[in-house]
């Protein structure tokens, strides 16, 4: 009789377990619309001293850089990553086409078109104001947050 009871009380606490883990399992995106993505190319120099005893730097390539923008309502959000030599992150999406990301703390992962998402460092997040009668938008900063200094690399 005490097993029964026993066996009861596990019951509900085993499926309280598996909700929590099914719901743990699923991530909530917003949607947004891509306004802008920057790909540069990322060098730094190596100093090389000549015999004349002049300083020449030699340009090293350590990869490509992209920069996101995405807006959501009224907020923009600025992400980056770095790739060591892939330039075709920027391809998989179109400007102006509506995207889902999602943010934790300083990371913002946007959503791929095929599947998986791109992690990116979040840097700044931007309010635009509505237009006024004969101006353009404003764009203000947000108070900043804390984000981390490293981008990481894009995968």
């Amino acid at each position: 009789m005490e097993h029964n009871f026993r066996m009861k009380r596990r019951v509900p606490l085993l499926i309280v377990f598996a909700a929590f883990a099914a719901f743990a399992g699923e991530r909530s995106y917003r949607s947004g619309i891509l306004k802008q993505i920057e790909i540069k190319d990322v060098t730094g120099a190596i100093p090389v001293s000549t015999g004349a005893g002049q300083n020449v730097a030699i340009p090293l390539p350590l990869g490509i850089n992209y920069r996101f923008q995405v807006q959501s309502d009224m907020i923009v959000y600025v992400a980056n990553c770095w790739s060591k030599d892939k330039r075709s992150y920027g391809s998989e999406w179109v400007l102006n086409d509506p995207v889902e990301f999602r943010v934790e703390k300083d990371k913002l992962f946007l959503k791929r078109p095929s599947k998986g998402e791109l992690r990116l460092a979040l840097m700044t997040r931007l309010r635009v104001l509505p237009k006024k009668e004969g101006t353009g938008e404003v764009i203000e900063p947000l108070p900043p947050f804390a984000t981390r200094q490293t981008v990481p690399e894009c995968h």
